[in-house]
């Protein structure tokens, strides 16, 4: 039975989790976890799904990124037996994972925001502070700066989004006006 990415992720980022759980290290493997995606290139993931790579490069890989990473005991363990089972090539759907999973257990939800110019500190505090008590949950804010909106911005909590971009509501009007009264 061939297992999908996305209950294979979920599997080995349990794993992870509920070892770092039992450690007390959730905060120690969820930096770990942004480092890793942080230099997790496509060059990288596709050497790593590679079939014509031997195990043993893949494996030095694997050694060099925990030493130049200094990664913990923990997450070391858990990338040597992801290497051992070949699967090194599911590295950002597992380390994506393990971050969802320490957000939900500190009731953390991430939101994700394309304004057409860039935010202030200030504006990004108070759009947390508004998301928090609207979401019950304490909200990071994620923001990227997309000047075709050209102004508002898109806010996207969970399956909620809320758009209040100049382009969408240009583009309503239009749809309204040319329907006709």
């Amino acid at each position: 039975m061939k297992v999908s990415t996305g209950q294979l992720a979920r599997r080995y980022a349990t794993a992870f989790f509920e070892s770092a759980l039992d450690a007390k290290t959730t905060e120690k493997l969820s930096k770990e976890a942004e480092v890793l995606l942080g230099v997790l290139s496509p060059e990288l993931e596709q050497f790593f799904a590679s079939p014509t790579r031997s195990s043993s490069d893949k494996e030095q890989l694997t050694q060099v990124l925990i030493d130049k990473l200094s990664l913990s005991e923990q997450t070391a363990r858990g990338l040597n037996l992801m290497g051992q089972n070949n699967r090194l090539h599911h590295l950002r759907p597992v380390f994506k994972k393990i971050l969802a999973l320490v957000d939900q257990h500190k009731n953390v939800v991430r939101a994700q925001v394309r304004a057409a110019s860039p935010l202030s500190g200030n504006d990004i505090a108070s759009l947390e502070k508004a998301l928090s008590l609207t979401t019950g949950s304490t909200v990071v804010i994620e923001c990227e700066t997309e000047p075709q909106l050209r102004a508002g911005m898109v806010i996207k909590v969970g399956t909620r989004q809320i758009d209040s971009s100049l382009k969408t509501r240009m583009s309503n009007l239009k749809e309204f006006l040319s329907q006709g009264v």
